[in-house]
C-alpha cells in the first residue's frame, strides 16, 4: 500500500450540459471527430449524390506501407456497417464507421479535416501511433 500523503483529488465540473453531453460522448466511443471533417463527411456525400443519413466515412487499418500499416477511408452504407458489426458513430449529422477489427489501432483518436495550400483531407490524429515512415502514409502500433 502506497502513501500518497496530501494528495487532494480536484474534480471540476463542465460548464454546461452540452459540453457534460461531449465528454460522456467522447468517453464511450474512445473517438472524436472535429466539427469541419463533420461538415466535410456530409459534403462529400452530397457531392457523390449519397445521402448522408444513408452514408458516412468509412476508416479501415490495412497492412500496407513500409511501416506496415495505412488507413484506408471510402464513403460506404451505414447500414452495411451494422450489418457487418463495424463501429458507428455520429456527429452534427454526419456518421463514420471504424471497421470492426480497426477498432483497437485507432481507439483515442481525432478525426480531422486538413486544407493547406498543398493538400486537403481526412487526417487520423492517433496517439497509438509509435513509428510512421517519412512520407507519413503508414505507421505501427505497439
Amino acid at each position: 500500500m502506497s502513501d500518497c500523503g496530501d494528495v487532494k483529488k480536484v474534480f471540476v465540473p463542465a460548464n454546461d450540459e452540452a459540453s457534460k453531453e461531449a465528454v460522456k460522448e467522447r468517453r464511450i466511443s474512445g473517438l472524436d471527430i472535429t466539427d469541419i471533417a463533420a461538415e466535410k463527411i456530409k459534403h462529400f456525400c452530397n457531392v457523390d449524390g449519397k445521402s448522408p443519413e444513408e452514408y458516412g466515412l468509412k476508416i479501415s487499418v490495412v497492412k500496407d506501407g513500409c511501416s506496415g500499416n495505412s488507413y484506408a477511408m471510402d464513403l460506404a452504407k451505414i447500414s452495411d456497417s451494422e450489418s457487418a458489426g463495424d463501429k458507428i458513430f455520429s456527429k452534427n449529422g454526419a456518421t463514420f464507421m471504424v471497421e470492426k477489427l480497426s477498432y483497437m489501432f485507432v481507439i483515442g483518436s481525432v478525426l480531422d479535416y486538413t486544407e493547406t495550400l498543398l493538400m486537403s483531407g481526412f487526417q487520423i490524429v492517433n496517439p497509438n501511433v509509435k513509428k510512421s515512415c517519412s512520407c507519413g502514409s503508414s505507421f505501427s502500433v505497439n
